[in-house]
């Protein structure tokens, strides 16, 4: 294993081109792209761990499309199946578990244990010249002239250690928490907004079941070529007002658990117990419903002695994730230090709790007792922290206030077309189901708590637009972690695949802004994306596209893609040029050229039987730009495939944006 470069007592002060703050995975992301790019990059994380929640908890890939999306997550996916297939051969039962499995089947994603994924992130770092990496520090006061962040004070997140500044030209906060953004004077929303806000069906205060989702979600895992999820929300129960208030989804803490006796430790009743806060999982009695426990809503209904626990780790281990303290973070996204701290124990507290409660409670029916009994913490895992996560689960904390809200109507499909609404300055995607966790321990009759839901029958790949990682507080401040969303629409950008996937965006657009002397918030969106597609850094999302492909008309369909020439998931490269786009892509290249930038109008027109039924006009002939697609290879008369056709528009569209051609 290759040892990651620290410093060890003395930190270094003085410039970076590129200060990320928090080694979670797409800090990590952020860090290793922008020092492959050749920039000067410290990266410094208040823990003894890398790797966020990948390293501490959450051993599992949440995300339903199994290809390429960028390629430090794409290396990440490939030295992990590596690791276990050199440990434990090809093909062994660890290895099959780390790979993505049937795609029809639920839940079939890359496992791993938390030991795996340091390992290989610290492998990562240690290879990847030009990343400082410090440790034990967490950020204090932020300089600022003006909107520009000129340095920050780290200060010891532990003790025996001395504080340091300093200075950078970009600043990245990758953190769950988004202090240094907050430090920096960003704006933020916490809580929940209320449905009229933003007219989110989801939004508030809102109660539902999650129910199995059949054979419809099947057949939308098919046509779009994403995996197979189960779990679907569709009624609404008296008592969903959709009032705003501070709720946030809960938080746990991921025990990784092991049923192999020479590895397992008995979990020991912590010392703050109390035996009636679980009382919930026994009680079925009509009204129960009226008392708040807080616990997760999946304890709360049908039967106990259907509880199993089954390894769905390598190794004979399982990531436990029922001990969901519901109502206990609503302070958190804004506490100091100190309360925090009071939060994470008060939450491993109730997962220990929650597990000696089943393990020896007598009110426990003997075979849920012996069954859990065999059941205990992993004694390899967190060696060096009582075999106990280092972090809580953070589901949501603060959410960026950016220059683009991302909202529930940003993953629905768009009443015009067949996508969900498109982004012209995309630098990701998103395709997991929107949800969130219980909100508070109140349900109505046969719900779930407040606030939980999984909209999997609703939720379609969204792109992710550069303005929900830019604040108008600082200029020079990228947030890939705490995006720009309302509690809705962060439930389907709120997994590590999207915040790799965005870090290492702000990676590449940080080496753009070094490179070109520019803030974040002055780089030229046409000019950001393509420079993503060149690194194979996905934008647009196309079930039938290989997006690790360096075909350049790969990149080209993407491009157009964030600019509404496909109005659906296909992109069918391969199929002629039907004569309505033949005359529609034209007249979209002059809604662009004309400043009509409105790309669900653009989709909406290219997917009509008549496309000049829509408002597309052709190209007049002597124009400027129909000089420019000429000179580019257009011959409206040459039959061309949408591949050939993609090429050549898409030059078009990029020269014309970076000269600004008139139409």
């Amino acid at each position: 294993m290759t040892t990651a470069r620290s410093t060890a007592a003395t930190p270094t002060a003085g410039h970076f081109d590129l200060v990320v703050f928090a080694a979670t995975p797409g800090g990590i992301a952020c860090a290793v792209r922008a020092a492959r790019e050749g920039l000067r990059v410290l990266l410094v994380e208040p823990s003894a761990h890398v790797g966020g929640m990948w390293a501490s908890g959450v051993q599992v890939f949440d995300t339903r499309y199994a290809g390429h999306r960028c390629p430090i997550l794409t290396e990440f996916v490939a030295r992990l199946a590596e690791y276990y297939r050199t440990r434990h051969g090809s093909g062994s039962p660890q290895h099959a578990l780390a790979c993505f499995g049937d795609p029809s089947r639920h839940g079939e994603r890359p496992r791993y244990e938390p030991q795996a994924a340091e390992s290989i992130f610290r492998d990562i770092l240690g290879e990847t010249t030009g990343v400082r990496l410090q440790q034990g520090y967490r950020p204090g006061n932020v300089t600022k002239d003006g909107t520009t962040v000129q340095s920050v004070h780290f200060v010891p997140a532990r003790p025996g250690l001395e504080g340091f500044r300093v200075s950078a030209t970009v600043f990245v906060d990758a953190s769950y928490e988004a202090d240094l953004a907050a430090a920096a004077g960003a704006s933020f929303r916490t809580g929940r907004e209320s449905r009229e806000e933003f007219g989110e069906p989801h939004a508030g205060r809102h109660f539902t079941t999650i129910e199995p989702i059949g054979d419809a979600g099947h057949s939308l895992a098919r046509r779009l070529n994403l995996h197979f999820f189960n779990r679907t929300s569709r009624q609404a129960f008296s008592g969903s007002t959709g009032a705003a208030d501070r709720a946030i989804q809960a938080y746990t803490v991921r025990l990784v658990l092991t049923d192999q006796e020479e590895n397992r430790r008995p979990v020991a009743r912590p010392p703050r117990y109390v035996r009636e806060t679980y009382l919930g999982v026994l009680d079925r009695a009509a009204d129960a419903h009226q008392r708040a426990y807080p616990l997760s809503s999946h304890l709360l209904h049908g039967s106990l002695e259907s509880l199993r626990f089954a390894a769905n780790m390598p190794n004979g281990k399982m990531d436990w994730l029922g001990g969901n303290l519901v109502g206990g973070n609503h302070d958190y996204p804004t506490a100091t230090l100190l309360r925090r701290q009071e939060i994470y124990r008060a939450h491993m507290d109730h997962a220990l709790g929650l597990l000696h409660f089943l393990q020896d409670d007598p009110a426990v029916p003997l075979a849920v007792r012996e069954h859990t009994r065999q059941w205990g913490l992993a004694r390899d895992e967190y060696r060096n922290h009582d075999n106990l996560p280092p972090l809580m689960y953070v589901r949501e904390a603060r959410r960026l206030a950016g220059k683009h809200v991302f909202t529930e109507h940003d993953a629905l499909r768009h009443p015009k077309h067949g996508r969900t609404p498109i982004r012209a300055d995309a630098v990701a995607f998103a395709e997991w189901p929107m949800d969130s966790h219980d909100c508070s321990p109140v349900r109505q009759r046969g719900s779930c708590n407040d606030g939980e839901f999984i909209l999997a029958e609703q939720t379609l790949p969204s792109q992710i637009p550069y303005r929900c990682l830019l604040s108008d507080a600082a200029d020079n401040l990228l947030v890939p972690v705490c995006m720009s969303a309302t509690h809705v629409g962060w439930g389907t950008m709120r997994l590590e695949p999207v915040f790799m996937h965005t870090g290492e965006a702000a990676g590449v657009a940080a080496a753009l802004c070094v490179r070109d002397s520019l803030s974040p918030s002055k780089l030229p969106g046409c000019e950001l994306q393509w420079q993503l597609l060149q690194r194979q850094i996905g934008v647009t999302y196309f079930a039938d596209l290989d997006l690790s492909s360096k075909e350049s008309w790969v990149r080209d369909i993407q491009f157009l893609g964030s600019r509404g020439f496909f109005g659906s998931y296909h992109a069918s490269p391969d199929a002629p040029l039907d004569p309505v786009r033949a005359q529609a892509w034209p007249g979209a290249l002059a809604c662009w050229l004309e400043g009509e930038k409105n790309p669900d109008d653009i989709a909406r027109a290219v997917t009509a039987p008549s496309a000049t039924t829509l408002g597309l006009r052709p190209l007049a002939p002597h124009t400027p730009a129909a000089a420019l697609l000429r000179r580019c290879g257009w011959n409206e008369k040459t039959p061309r495939t949408v591949r050939d056709a993609a090429q050549v528009f898409g030059a078009a569209l990029r020269e014309a944006e970076a000269v600004g051609i008139p139409a």
